[in-house]
């Protein structure tokens, strides 16, 4: 599809030249990009979500070792199948069409209205962890715990509200509001401003501008979000009264500060290729709207 003809808007994190879409039109485009994508990462998000659940051990190899990342993959495999890599992945494209829909499409409208690309990144993330972290919980849980979901996704969902009420949907707000307004800002920003640092280096738009425009990015994103992500990832895994519930100080004491970069090598291996697809489908997408507009 041709590029359409610039807009006036400075400030969208995809500022390139394409021209404005509504309000209607970038949810549309943000919620097939951000679902498309949560797919195709889900399995490298299991394996991030073991390993920030992992028993105290060696936060560093957690964290950051490669070979830590590599080993659980068969590890998964021979003692739970190959379903485990998939466990919670229809809760994932929910709160995808949701959370992922809200965070992507609400941005750029909101940095146009605000005038500044940060505060609308951390305002379309708070706003969008009001829409899913339902499903955010359920999808940790599932990820967590797959035998769950033996009566199905929403099924588990059931059963979680009827043992432990209709606050459990709300469980661990606090972080993945925190995590969302981080991640969307220290995605968003940081992508919008290597493009325009690595135009003249790389050339005209790409897909080898947006691949190391999204791993630049991805390095900032998951070292930003990392201490939250972790908490979210424990308070949400946690059942009614289970052990993982654990104050922020407590675990620092327990397992020391790398505690709260658990699972940082698997949530980049995640990111950065979630980043790339995550911006690549969005702007084919804009594009491809701004082509069925009516001229004129």
């Amino acid at each position: 599809v041709p590029p359409p003809p610039p807009g006036p808007n400075p400030w969208g994190p995809m500022a390139d030249g394409l021209r404005q879409l509504s309000l209607g039109e970038s949810l549309v485009a943000s919620g097939a990009a951000v679902v498309a994508a949560t797919m195709v990462t889900h399995p490298v998000d299991v394996v991030k979500v073991r390993l920030q659940l992992a028993d105290k051990g060696s936060s560093r190899a957690d964290s950051f070792s490669v070979l830590r990342f590599a080993r659980l993959w068969p590890t998964l495999y021979r003692s739970e199948g190959s379903a485990v890599f998939f466990s919670g992945i229809r809760s994932g494209a929910v709160r995808a069409g949701t959370y992922g829909t809200a965070r992507i499409g609400l941005c750029e409208p909101l940095q146009e209205a605000i005038g500044t690309r940060t505060g609308g990144a951390l305002l379309s993330g708070v706003l969008a962890t009001t829409v899913g972290n339902p499903f955010e919980v359920l999808k940790v849980r599932l990820q967590a715990r797959p035998a769950e979901a033996a009566g199905g996704e929403f099924g588990a969902m059931r059963a979680m509200v009827r043992e432990e009420g209709f606050s459990v949907l709300a469980r661990g707000f606090r972080w993945a509001a925190a995590r969302s307004a981080l991640l969307t800002a220290s995605q968003v920003v940081p992508y919008g401003y290597a493009k325009q640092s690595l135009r003249p280096i790389l050339g005209t738009d790409g897909i080898l501008l947006h691949l190391v425009a999204s791993l630049v990015a991805g390095v900032v994103t998951c070292t930003t979000t990392a201490p939250v992500d972790v908490m979210k990832t424990r308070v949400m895994s946690a059942a009614a009264g289970g052990g993982q519930q654990h104050g922020v100080v407590a675990l620092l004491r327990s397992e020391g500060p790398l505690f709260f970069f658990k699972g940082w090598l698997a949530n980049y291996v995640r990111i950065g290729p979630q980043t790339l697809f995550i911006f690549v489908f969005y702007e084919q997408a804009r594009r491809a709207v701004c082509a069925l507009r009516p001229s004129g």
